[in-house]
């Protein structure tokens, strides 16, 4: 398999998370025009499958779901259990891109630091060190821009873009399961 400079970028940044069309558009140019179909044979030799959405402009990798009669490999991406502060704000922000979309003809969602941890309080248990809990919301904030869900925006500190990705890995599924878990923890809280 033969990659040029471009799809190189393209294959490291896919191993390394989200990649957005914005991070190096030449690279994505590359993967989407030229070296898809190297790059999907590649992943694939690993157990992992190349999802790109063209039109909101992502990629990531996924696991290829295997069948049990063939010899498994070990698992490359493994999968995590998200912090129920984490899950929250991920729903929260899928929340605000879907009334974002019906409201709006910008191109991207934003979002203040204040305006997330003003939602983000309205669940949280109420606590009187106010440090805490900015060190709390802070905290959120960075795990979930680490996963590629948020990008703080360089024209202000206290903005936030919420990445389209967020809509593929945040879907009916994911909130049923978590409606579930939510409800568990209220019955464990108040049994």
């Amino acid at each position: 398999m033969i990659m040029n400079h471009d799809a190189k970028i393209a294959t490291i940044l896919l191993i390394k998370g989200i990649f957005y069309k914005s991070d190096n558009e030449k690279a994505w140019l590359e993967m989407i025009e030229n070296s898809r179909g190297v790059m999907s044979d590649y992943f694939a030799i690993i157990g992992l499958e190349l999802e790109l959405n063209e039109v909101e402009g992502y990629a990531y990798l996924k696991v290829i779901e295997q069948d049990e009669d063939v010899l498994q490999l070990p698992k490359l991406i493994n999968s995590r259990e998200l912090s129920y502060k984490v899950s929250l704000l991920c729903v929260l922000l899928r929340k605000r891109i879907v009334d974002f979309e019906m409201q709006s003809d910008s191109s991207r969602a934003v979002i203040t630091k204040e305006e997330i941890a003003q939602n983000l309080l309205l669940f949280l248990e109420e606590k009187f060190n106010e440090v805490k809990i900015q060190k709390e919301i802070d905290s959120t904030i960075k795990k979930v821009e680490e996963l590629g869900f948020l990008k703080k925006l360089k024209s202000s500190e206290q903005s936030y873009e919420i990445r389209s990705a967020l809509k593929a890995f945040v879907d009916a599924q994911w909130l049923s399961d978590f409606d579930a878990k939510l409800q568990e923890y209220k019955e464990e809280r108040w049994s």
